[in-house]
């Protein structure tokens, strides 16, 4: 039995259904690091970052520090790619960052995770903000993994396709 991917049908692929923009959201905000892709000189660079979004402003931030590769690629080249995995669903988002050196808002931000990470303070580390504007985001709302499981078995037994949970795009 093989599971379904985006290459089986090229030549009529599937439609794939619009999702909520506030489902992702939610999604976004219970996922607390993603991996953050940019470009660099070298090709593209990719690392894992806390982020905070907020659905509110429409973005998402990050904190981190000046000099840090992801804010000098980022003063290049705002294009960035965000990878979330949950335990049940999984986010890939596109977007255009740039990187905000306002320290009120580091403040704002500050949070006991930024703390431990930085535990001088913003100030003495140079903290500052990426600010990602996201633009398209692919969306797989799982079924958690035993369900899943539990699918792909059934399917085999009963030769059905399994219910792997929803695909679907939002445009943030």
């Amino acid at each position: 039995m093989a599971l379904v991917s985006d290459h089986e049908n090229t030549r009529n692929p599937p439609a794939i259904p619009p999702i909520e923009a506030d489902r992702v959201w939610e999604m976004l905000k219970a996922i607390d690091i993603a991996m953050l892709v940019t470009r660099s000189a070298d090709g593209l660079r990719g690392r894992p970052m806390s982020t905070i979004p907020t659905p509110e402003k429409g973005v998402i931030y990050i904190l981190t520090e000046s000099d840090s590769t992801a804010a000098r690629d980022i003063r290049v080249d705002g294009s960035v790619f965000l990878g979330y995995q949950g335990r049940d669903d999984h986010v890939a988002l596109v977007g255009q960052a740039t990187v905000d050196p306002d320290k009120g808002l580091v403040k704002d931000l500050w949070n006991p995770g930024a703390q431990l990470f930085w535990p001088q303070g913003p100030e003495v580390h140079d903290v500052v903000t990426l600010v990602i504007d996201p633009g398209h985001a692919d969306v797989w709302d799982g079924p958690g993994l035993l369900r899943g499981i539990a699918e792909i078995v059934a399917g085999a037994v009963t030769g059905r396709s399994p219910d792997l949970g929803t695909r679907g795009e939002a445009e943030l």
